[in-house]
């Protein structure tokens, strides 16, 4: 629009009223980002390269030999070799008991569930009979 134009609010364009409970939820829902699997899988990936950086820097760091005795038998070996070793043995020993405990917790579950349909259809068969 040029200066030497009329101003006309009516070829103006203004936004639709929006009612108030619409209000919140519109504003909800242009705050709220959208989390895909492309996004999570972003995320992980960068997480990846992030912990590969640092255990490439602490393998180039602990290039030392140092001597390993274990039930009789030694060796020498670099200390990074030795320290990811130990810790991926604690990570199988909390993985081993991780999965022990959810496999006791589902057969609980399962008797459980078991108990309750058994006990649930002897209540229906004694009313019935009555």
């Amino acid at each position: 629009m040029s200066d030497t134009e009329p101003h006309d609010p009516k070829s103006e364009e203004s936004p639709a009223p929006v009612a108030a409970s619409d209000a919140g939820h519109h504003r909800h829902a242009e705050d709220k980002v959208r989390h895909t699997r492309t996004s999570a899988a972003w995320v992980a990936i960068t997480i990846a390269v992030l912990f590969g950086v640092a255990l490439i820097d602490f393998i180039a760091q602990n290039t030392r030999d140092v001597r390993i005795e274990f039930f009789g038998a030694s060796g020498r070996i670099p200390i990074a070799v030795a320290l990811l070793a130990a810790a991926l043995c604690g990570a199988i020993v909390v993985l081993a008991i991780g999965i022990g405990r959810v496999a006791q917790l589902r057969l609980n579950m399962r008797r459980q569930r078991r108990h309750s349909i058994r006990h649930h259809d002897a209540d229906t068969t004694a009313d019935e009979a009555s």
